[in-house]
């Protein structure tokens, strides 16, 4: 009797076949031990001749290097006033239009104040959130960050003969900047290494102006 020769045939669901074991629940409710398939890629899942539906996919890497729990203690933690700064996106624009950008010292000395109104009371506490930390209640850079700087210039004395000497738009530059380091390092075409941050991306115009007529204020104490 001649024998029978079986040739079989491919299996569309051969590189990521795996046993599945489902209770399906059929009229006698019979469990039963099936073969299915699933792409790991787009997350179709079938079993032959019974049903077709969608797993979870995981197209970029995989099933083997996904995390499922992001815990906390996983992430990167900085310190209080250490880089990377959160700041805006690059060319973002405030939603009170884009200021004109002044590059040099030269460019900021003879800058008058736009602002026809001052609030005390919003300049106080522009400063307080801002700049006390570093400046000090006094504003003569006693702040509660010194005690903790090492290396690195210390927050300027706003107090000094050379700060009550400069000018509004000198001041405005300072502010904008990250003081006299970061302007200079700006006008090198250099990036900036001031422990103290441009404010420009922090605060808009106005605030800033409003932050240059609070000192004067407390200079003329």
């Amino acid at each position: 009797m001649p024998s029978t020769v079986f040739t079989p045939t491919r299996n569309p669901c051969k590189r990521h076949r795996f046993p599945l074991l489902t209770l399906l629940v059929l009229v006698l409710a019979v469990p039963l031990v099936i073969t299915g398939c699933w792409n790991v890629r787009t997350g179709e899942a079938s079993i032959h001749g019974i049903a077709k539906f969608t797993l979870p996919a995981f197209p970029q890497t995989g099933s083997h290097k996904v995390v499922v729990f992001s815990e906390m203690h996983y992430n990167p933690s900085f310190k209080s006033q250490e880089g990377p700064r959160l700041l805006p996106p690059p060319e973002s624009v405030p939603i009170t239009g884009r200021e004109v950008e002044y590059r040099t010292l030269e460019e900021h000395i003879d800058l008058i104040n736009p602002n026809q109104t001052y609030d005390s009371n919003r300049a106080t506490e522009l400063f307080r959130v801002n700049c006390l930390v570093c400046h000090g209640s006094s504003m003569t850079g006693d702040g509660p960050i010194v005690a903790m700087i090492n290396k690195g210039p210390l927050p300027a004395n706003l107090m000094s003969e050379i700060s009550i000497n400069a000018t509004d738009g000198e001041l405005f530059a300072f502010i904008s900047k990250g003081g006299r380091q970061g302007l200079s390092a700006k006008q090198g075409g250099r990036d900036s290494t001031s422990p103290m941050p441009e404010f420009r991306l922090l605060l808009n115009e106005e605030e800033r102006w409003q932050l240059v007529q609070y000192l004067r204020e407390m200079q003329s104490r």
